[in-house]
This record gives C-alpha cells, structure tokens and sequence, in this order.
C-alpha cells in the first residue's frame, strides 16, 4: 500500500473541513490540526490557504480528465467530438453519462468540493465563479457546441442548440443534487438518469439506420 505523504493529507483534512464548514470559516490552525502537525510545519507545503484551494483546484481538474480518459470519452476539436457522439449507439452515451454523473457523485473528494462550492458561493466570488464554470457554464457551453454541431453534421434533430442543452442538462444537475448524501438510493438516481437519456436521445438523436435510408 502506497503511504500517503503530508502534502496529500493536508489536501484531503482541507477539503473535508471545507466541505462542511466552506472555506471562509476553516483556519490553518484547523487544518493543520486535522493533520497533527504544527501551522509552522503546514507552511512548509503550502504559502497560504489560497495555496491550498488553489491546488485543489487544480486536483479536481486532473481528477475530472483522468475519468474522462479512462472511460474513453471523446476530446479535442469539436467536429470530431461530435462525429464520435453521433456514431455511437444509446448504451455508449448512456456509460458516458453514468461515468460524469457517479464522478461528481461518489468520487471522494470531487463531491466534497463540490459541496465545499455550493456552501462558499455567497461568501466567496471566487468559489461562485469557479461553481458555475465547473457545473453551469462550461458544462452548458460544452453541451451546446457539441449539439449544433451533431446537427450540422445530421446526427441530431434540428432546435435551439442552449435550449436543447438546457433540457439534457437540467435533470443531470438535479438529480446530482437530488440524491447527494443519499448513497443508499444510487440505483434509483441511475434508474431516472437512464430514463431521462432514453427519452432525450428519442426526441433529438438520429439513428445513423435512419439517416442511411
């Protein structure tokens, strides 16, 4: 087993007290408490607490890509994104969506800090910026790019781009926050967020059998 050095364990004690707390309230002190060591020795790895939320951060978004890697998930241009999305049948985009909806989900410290978001949003600008890049506009954004272009390319119903990223997303983001805390009903969570798929890819995606026709 792979001992964990100080550096690591002054990140995971952080995000555990600021997934409770928020950023705001939680001390140094605290925090090197959480550790057992001293504030001075906490100094030694991180300038600040800034430091701290900083690298967390930039955790998350390692975290974030290495899931995107593991479960093959499209990246890069655009146009190629989308070619993958509408060559795929229904049980590919449904393992890509449950593998983004359990990572934000179940993973350890990307649900802790995007509890540690939601809490710190109203005290803190910058935890509500990085919230709603994380879990609003990125993810928006992202969504509406890629369903133009899956129109463009035929593999999607014509509509609104937003609008119809909107309607995928919006369920997603509320059965996040639905059954956060709630391990126990995850097959329920997964059950509507299948549910959900199945009635948005009815509505919008072209079968490439249809489109051959």
């Amino acid at each position: 087993m792979t001992k964990r050095n100080t550096r690591e364990i002054i990140l995971e004690e952080a995000l555990n007290l600021f997934s409770v707390k928020g950023y705001q309230s939680v001390t140094v002190k605290e925090i090197a408490q959480a550790v057992g060591i001293k504030d001075s020795s906490l100094y030694k790895h991180f300038d600040s607490k800034q430091a701290i939320y900083d690298t967390l951060l930039e955790w998350m978004n390692q975290k974030f890509e290495e899931t995107v890697t593991y479960y093959r998930l499209p990246q890069g241009e655009m146009e190629s994104v989308a070619r993958e999305y509408g060559r795929h049948d229904l049980i590919w985009l449904k393992k890509a969506c449950e593998a983004v909806f359990l990572f934000f989900l179940k993973d350890p410290q990307a649900s802790k800090f995007r509890r540690m978001l939601t809490i710190e949003q109203y005290k803190s600008d910058d935890a509500a910026k990085t919230l709603y890049n994380w879990f609003f506009n990125d993810a928006i954004q992202f969504q509406t790019d890629l369903f133009s272009e899956m129109i463009r390319q035929g593999t999607f119903r014509a509509g609104p781009p937003q609008i119809i990223a909107l309607q995928f997303y919006g369920p997603f983001y509320t059965l996040l926050c639905q059954y956060d805390n709630m391990p126990e009903r995850e097959d329920e969570a997964m059950a509507l967020l299948m549910a959900h798929i199945e009635q948005f890819a009815s509505i919008y995606q072209i079968s490439l059998q249809i489109k051959s026709q």
